[in-house]
């Protein structure tokens, strides 16, 4: 393996790290805030993305979920509608974690059809 590939190697897996203490951050305020569970991914370039999924939630529950987060941490949200008739919250944040210096980004998202039932 070339050195170029183990250097990009260490920064993805340092990043993957910092987004995971992030995660375990948020993990313990939501059992200390009673903040909604939400579905988490980490992408390999160390995004974090907690998504209020429609298995888990109503659309008004999911709206619900990621206004609470968007709260929980100070962060706008933007409401788009899409062409094939869905609703998106995004907000999108990013935060230093504890003795780092480079923030993690990520976002809280929801995506609902415009038509489904709210109950």
């Amino acid at each position: 393996m070339n050195r170029q590939k183990v250097d990009a190697d260490a920064v993805l897996r340092r990043w993957q790290r910092c987004a995971g203490r992030v995660l375990a951050e948020f993990l313990a305020d939501s059992e200390k805030r009673g903040l909604p569970p939400l579905l988490w991914t980490l992408s390999q370039a160390g995004h974090l993305t907690g998504e209020a999924d429609a298995l888990s939630y109503t659309p008004d529950e999911r709206r619900a979920a990621v206004l609470r987060w968007a709260e929980h941490v100070g962060s706008p949200i933007e409401v788009s509608h899409t062409t094939d008739g869905r609703e998106e919250l995004v907000a999108a944040w990013q935060i230093v974690p504890r003795g780092e210096t480079a923030p993690v980004p990520g976002c809280f998202r929801a995506t609902s059809p415009l038509n489904e039932e709210n109950t």
